[in-house]
């Protein structure tokens, strides 16, 4: 996935209300997909570790 900076109002075309959510997160959906983000708002991404260990022993990347 790229740091592209998105105008949300180019995409979403209506402001939320009480009267218009289906519609409105049906574009919001559309947005996300589009950004490959819907696992996060469907909590289906799990959810990363709070801390990184890192072992020079089995990750031949990282110099002691």
């Amino acid at each position: 996935m790229s740091t592209l900076s998105l105008n949300v109002d180019n995409f979403i075309t209506l402001k939320l209300s009480p009267t218009n959510y289906p519609l409105w997160r049906e574009q919001a959906l559309v947005l996300a997909e589009s950004q490959d983000l819907v696992s996060h708002l469907t909590n289906e991404d799990p959810t990363p570790n709070k801390y990184i260990t890192l072992d020079p022993i089995s990750d031949p990347c990282i110099i002691s």
